[in-house]
């Protein structure tokens, strides 16, 4: 159980910072899979050292890596979708629980991606 707790504490500290909250957002706002470069100047980042830094971190539960760059992945769909007032994030693909339209927006399942 204690391994639990600190995925999920873990998980809940990647949040706490504006600038992965920055690159969910644009992620979220986006038509399609963004490059590295795409998404760094979208959050307006000039340093490429540091963005990564923080990518990196979203990538362990948030963020997935797609032909040719990033893309939210399940989970942090689910996150950014409580950010937006009219649920203009699309919420109802089928759960990593099995269950088609889960709703649980904190159903979250806070395993690293596995690639």
């Amino acid at each position: 159980m204690a391994g639990r707790n600190e995925d999920l504490t873990d998980a809940l500290a990647v949040l706490g910072n504006e600038i992965r909250m920055s690159i969910l957002r644009e992620l979220a706002d986006a038509d399609g899979v963004l490059s590295f470069t795409e998404l760094r100047e979208r959050v307006d980042i000039r340093d490429s050292g540091k963005f990564n830094d923080h990518l990196k971190k979203l990538c362990e539960y948030f963020v997935r890596e797609a032909d040719g760059g990033y893309e939210l992945g399940h989970v942090g769909t689910r996150i950014i979708a409580v950010g937006y007032e009219d649920s203009e994030i699309a919420t109802d693909e089928r759960c990593l629980c099995g269950e088609d339209e889960c709703g649980k927006l904190f159903h979250v399942h806070l395993t690293p991606w596995s690639t």
